[in-house]
């Protein structure tokens, strides 16, 4: 499909709007008033009451946008959520597809590539048109949040502030436009230890394949690679660096290893041995809603400084495991030389496939001439926030998730992204 084809039309978005918002970078650890700047005129020009609600986290100004029809807080409102932020590129001359710069939007015929494009910045344009096309009169409310890349911080800021209340929330994801009723939960872990102080050293690399944490099957994980041949060759450990995000599988590490292990090889090596252990311990409990069927366990980034290695892992939880439980067992496992940077805990979705959300948007996909397909989904999201505070919540959006996103070439799909607008739009116009 050529891109005039859908300008020609009323039911898509100006395709300029694609390429503007990839252009900007929005890499979560940056502050994304650029990309708040950009949105804020689009929004306004939907008719919709606008706020910006500001974070300053060291000195960084972070955003979320919120805009309703009758008000933020009303509790009746149905809440379209789509996070603004996005992992890190990572290595630029992986992205084949857009000539080496994950922010340049490129179209090889229904695909857009882009650092975004599928998770998920495309999906809030997708709800801004269809409210610019239903204007709706029910209470609404459109949020664009910060954060969510790096334990859903800006959800929960927003709950925290009292900024929103909503009786229903569609969570923008990447989800091939199936209906996610339920996902996992997200225990996230950063310990730091000594390293060796060795003079005499060498410097060695490792390459694998990046993928999702929630999905680490589909990667090789250059970092457990490293681990693994240190620990075989019986080399000492001087530092390591590995990993760009942490829930996104590393593709590269490079380690300067001593020719023999000392005491604090010994307490990184223990450490994460033990920490296996309690995954291969917790990952006996399996769930067959989900792939995959049990608890996970991904190291992603490892960084080395003065002496230092800061190790950064997490867990992907199926609902019921106790996650409080989980925790506390990890904090035991530190040797007495390392400290917990962080152990921070995102909630899982139980789910609910009768809710009056979820019949409300199967009605509303079979109007758009979609089949609707009820499913899990391997990792967090913003949704699970939602429910804790007591609303329903489902996720959905345009875009392939499991091998696609939180790696090079990422992409979306003009027909999808078309379907989910037309969708929103249907859901809008609703009983809910």
């Amino acid at each position: 499909m050529k891109r005039s084809d859908a300008r020609s039309t009323s039911e898509l978005f100006p395709l300029e709007w694609i390429d503007r918002i990839i252009s900007i970078n929005s890499e979560t650890e940056r502050s994304n008033s650029e990309l708040i700047t950009f949105l804020k005129p689009l929004v306004q020009a939907a008719g919709l009451k606008y706020e910006e609600h500001k974070v300053m986290e060291n000195g960084i100004p972070f955003f979320n946008l919120i805009a309703s029809t009758q008000g933020a807080t009303h509790p009746e409102a149905l809440l379209f959520n789509t996070h603004l932020d996005t992992v890190s590129g990572g290595e630029t001359s992986a992205w084949t597809k857009t000539g080496g710069n994950p922010l340049k939007a490129t179209w090889v015929r229904d695909r857009v590539y882009g650092l975004g494009a599928a998770d998920v910045k495309i999906d809030f344009l997708c709800k801004l048109w269809a409210v610019t096309q239903a204007k709706p009169s029910r209470p609404f409310v459109l949020v664009g949040t910060y954060g969510e890349e790096r334990g859903l911080i800006g959800v929960q800021k927003l709950f925290a502030d009292k900024k929103i209340a909503p009786r229903y929330a569609m969570v923008g994801e990447p989800s091939d436009l199936e209906l996610i009723y339920a996902h996992k939960g997200h225990l996230i872990g950063v310990a730091r230890l000594p390293t060796e102080r060795s003079i005499a050293s060498s410097i060695k690399q490792w390459k694998g394949k990046a993928a999702h944490s929630s999905t680490p099957q589909l990667g090789i994980n250059a970092l457990v690679k490293c681990l693994t041949e240190i620990k075989k060759r019986k080399w000492g450990i001087v530092g390591i660096h590995s990993g760009t995000n942490s829930n996104k599988v590393p593709e590269l590490a490079r380690a300067q290893v001593s020719p023999a292990p000392g005491k604090a090889t010994s307490d990184i090596l223990g450490f994460i041995e033990k920490v296996e252990d309690l995954a291969t311990a917790v990952g006996q409990r399996r769930d067959p809603r989900f792939s995959p069927s049990m608890t996970t366990l991904s190291w992603n980034m490892a960084y080395s400084e003065q002496g230092w290695i800061e190790l950064t892992f997490d867990f992907r939880t199926l609902p019921g495991v106790d996650s409080d439980v989980l925790r506390r067992k990890l904090e035991a496992l530190l040797p007495k030389s390392g400290q917990w940077r962080s152990l921070t805990i995102d909630l899982a979705l139980a789910g609910d496939k009768e809710s009056t959300l979820m019949k409300a948007a199967t009605e509303a996909l079979k109007t758009c001439g979609v089949k609707p397909v009820s499913k899990t989904k391997a990792s967090s999201t913003e949704a699970a926030i939602y429910h804790h505070h007591g609303a329903q919540a489902i996720v959905f959006g345009p875009g392939i998730s499991v091998g696609n996103v939180h790696k090079p070439n990422e992409h979306n799909l003009l027909s999808q992204i078309r379907v989910a607008t037309q969708f929103y739009r249907e859901l809008l116009s609703s009983r809910l």
